[in-house]
């Protein structure tokens, strides 16, 4: 399976690097204990196997083992091949038969405060097998403030539950759906391998802008929506619903396949006449909400995440500059 981590600017118009941490559960539960599924090798050969996929060498890694405290260790690595080598030599290695609680809260806590930065877009996998046990009311006050968080860091998490014990919170699933940059994924089925199979899409905007329509010269033409990947190749076929909220310019409700370049061609539909709208006296129009919405769910799609709901349509009312060459 490729890995091809792309650094794009789907949340920033400079460049940024991409962190890639594993929040690594390893409570004895994993291994069984006490009447507990053994799924620890599972996991072990699936998160050396994400990270011997990730190609760009530019990419941070960072693993932390945890149990009842904010980590039982801390490996840091770029994604060279020695890299990658010494990550996976240590996480073979490794070896805690503590028995303990599960504390999920310190070990993300700590991320926040000491591995996420604002220069580098943070992808973060929190690999758990139970339920904050320790402190679950801290874990509670973290979520509540993590859109801000994760906005201002440009972090992305994934909660995967690993087994059905994990999925007992109930109360804790509906608040992750419900709160952004933080999406869960049910592997409680044994299908470890869904730890690499996690697909991210951002739109491609700039300061919040995914999708410009000059009305002078593209006036009733399709129109691409781009976005960007993180976590390797989409598979084909996958769809999203793009709708525009009520207003008074252009109209869009469709549901568009994307291509092989990550684009959706979408078909804005104006509801005024091309002369009306060039006779207005502004030049530029931001204020259109287009809402996308994903519709493929399942299949080969499961574990993908369409991390942006919404972006601005912006139109322009002005003529383009052009720059002419004269070969004498």
């Amino acid at each position: 399976m490729m890995f091809a981590l792309i650094a794009g600017t789907a949340r920033s118009d400079s460049y940024k690097d991409i962190r890639m941490t594993y929040l690594w559960d390893v409570t004895l539960s994993m291994k069984g204990y006490n009447g507990s599924p053994n799924i620890y090798d599972k996991v072990v050969t699936a998160m050396i196997k994400d990270i011997e996929s990730i190609t760009n060498e530019r990419t941070e890694i960072v693993v932390v083992p945890f149990q009842n405290s904010k980590y039982c260790d801390v490996w840091k690595e770029f994604a060279t091949p020695q890299g990658k080598a010494n990550l996976k030599s240590k996480i073979k290695a490794y070896k805690n038969d503590n028995i303990t609680n599960t504390n999920i809260s310190a070990p993300l806590q700590h991320a926040i405060d000491k591995i996420f930065t604002t220069d580098k877009i943070d992808i973060m996998k929190l690999m758990t097998d139970g339920v904050d046990n320790v402190d679950p009311n801290k874990l509670k006050h973290i979520l509540d403030n993590w859109c801000q968080i994760a906005k201002s860091k440009d972090v992305y998490g994934y909660y995967i539950l690993l087994t059905d014990a994990a999925k007992e919170n109930g109360d804790l699933i509906i608040k992750l759906k419900e709160i952004c940059n933080f999406e869960t994924v049910d592997l409680s089925d044994g299908d470890m391998s869904g730890i690499g199979d996690i697909r991210q899409l951002n739109v491609s905007a700039t300061k919040g802008i995914g999708l410009v329509i000059s009305v002078r010269d593209e006036y009733g033409e399709p129109k691409s929506v781009k976005f960007s990947s993180y976590g390797g190749d989409v598979q084909p076929g996958y769809q999203v619903h793009f709708k525009t909220e009520d207003n008074p310019y252009i109209e869009i409700d469709e549901v568009v396949t994307m291509d092989e370049n990550y684009s959706f061609e979408v078909h804005p539909k104006f509801k005024r006449s091309k002369s009306d709208i060039m006779a207005m006296s502004w030049e530029s129009y931001n204020d259109i909400t287009l809402q996308m919405t994903p519709v493929s769910t399942d299949g080969p799609h499961k574990n993908t995440r369409l991390l942006d709901e919404s972006t601005r349509v912006q139109l322009i009312n002005k003529p383009e500059k052009t720059v002419s060459f004269y070969v004498l």
